[in-house]
């Protein structure tokens, strides 16, 4: 092994004479996400990878084009063959920087940027020092340049697993090569131990397992529509108008499956004997059990949004029963599932209404039925397989909320319920 290295892939890389069939995104995403920024100085782990992702993320939110945006996501993707040296030790290695120029352009290259002017190079360069400059901030609390640069987003400076970085380095990767063809959706359902998220495009699906509603916006901050099957919009007081009750009207007789939406200052409380007593002060009732159950996921999504507030209004909530009553629905004549999801019945009369509007469904069925970790979780896999495609339908025909004009509660959330509609509609909100 001499003159090749042994990648991720296991594909003998040749660093010295690169060959571009060689080189695969998955060997970058992968190695990339593994190799710590600044020598492994910084106070916690932080990855090249996650540098190059928050370098795209400043570049689109600042409307630069798609190539400086992959430009900005792949400018560090050599170091994934030669690794990375100190830059007052780079200046000195004349070989070195040749390899390493050889190697990137050819990179450039294979992904469509070989032709990138050098005023397009220059703004990658930008972002890729204004992103240094803010990590050498939150992480050491040095300011390394004279000159503060401009910031139009927070950045996620935080310690992040690796896994989720690769994968959202792969999935930012395929948008920006593949272009805005088709669609992606996203349904997501709270589960025990985490969330299960759901994503549908024009070439299949994807369904996992993860921690956090952060991790899964994260990975796809990119997605047309993202909806979540847990209340978003707190209410403080009697004044505010959640749309819970409004949405049990598309559900006659089986109302009980929209819980009472607990107010923020319970949705705090880990006891429960105080949290109901703290709900009774504040909105004239206790909380029942089920309540209870999911205010620690509500919670989540609540400081993720005051944290991350750029997800506000993209990250939105919805209902899979609503959802359900409004696919088999008739002239607007709402129609829920009587079988509980909880019984077989229940569960295949939910995967023969989603296959009318969703070809995979029994495909989908079959890969959650074969992944353990997804088995058990199966409800809630089409649960949030139920978003996803009304999310879909809510791209191609538009969206309707719950209520139409929803009101907004003191942190400046929608306090509504959305679901796509079935079929076009000239008076829907995209």
């Amino acid at each position: 092994m001499s003159d090749y290295i042994l990648t991720y892939t296991k594909t003998k890389f040749y660093p010295l004479e690169p060959i571009a069939d060689d080189i695969k995104i998955e060997d970058i995403a992968h190695s990339l996400a593994l190799m710590t920024r600044a020598n492994g100085h910084f106070k916690h782990f932080y990855s090249v990878a996650q540098h190059a992702i928050n370098c795209y993320k400043e570049a689109k939110v600042r409307g630069y084009s798609e190539r400086v945006q992959l430009g900005c996501l792949l400018h560090d993707a050599s170091e994934s063959y030669i690794s990375d040296l100190t830059r007052p030790v780079k200046g000195q290695l004349h070989g070195y920087l040749i390899i390493e120029e050889k190697l990137q352009n050819l990179i450039y290259e294979k992904y469509g940027l070989g032709d990138l002017t050098e005023e397009e190079k220059n703004q990658v360069k930008y972002f890729d020092d204004a992103l240094l400059y803010f990590e050498f901030m939150v992480l050491m609390g040095v300011p390394i340049f004279d000159t503060l640069p401009e910031k139009h987003m927070e950045h996620d400076f935080s310690q992040r697993d690796f896994s989720n970085v690769e994968n959202e380095f792969i999935y930012i990767f395929n948008r920006l090569t593949k272009g805005k063809k088709g669609f992606s959706s996203v349904g997501i359902d709270g589960c025990r131990g985490g969330w299960i998220a759901v994503n549908i495009t024009a070439s299949g699906f994807e369904v996992e397992m993860y921690k956090s509603v952060e991790e899964i916006c994260s990975k796809y901050a990119d997605s047309d529509s993202i909806l979540v099957d847990m209340p978003i919009g707190l209410p403080e007081g009697l004044e505010d108008m959640r749309p819970d009750s409004k949405a049990r009207t598309y559900l006659s007789g089986r109302t009980s499956c929209i819980f009472n939406t607990p107010c923020r200052q319970a949705v705090y409380i880990e006891d429960y004997f105080e949290a109901s007593q703290t709900n009774k002060y504040y909105m004239g009732k206790g909380l029942s059990k089920q309540s209870f159950a999911i205010c620690n996921q509500i919670r989540e999504i609540d400081e993720f949004l005051d944290k991350v507030p750029e997800f506000k209004g993209r990250l939105r909530e919805s209902h899979p029963e609503v959802c359900f009553a409004v696919l088999v629905s008739k002239d607007h004549f709402y129609l829920p599932l009587y079988n509980s999801k909880h019984t077989e019945d229940g569960f295949w009369d939910r995967v023969e209404v989603l296959e009318e509007f969703y070809e995979k469904t029994r495909e989908f069925v079959r890969y959650i039925s074969e992944h353990s970790v997804l088995r058990n979780h199966q409800i809630d896999c089409m649960d949030a397989l139920c978003l996803a495609v009304s999310g879909f339908l809510g791209l191609r025909n538009g969206y309707t909320s719950i209520p139409e004009v929803p009101s907004k509660d003191a942190r400046g959330l929608a306090m509504e319920i959305v679901y796509g509609n079935k079929e076009l509609s000239y008076n829907s909100k995209s």
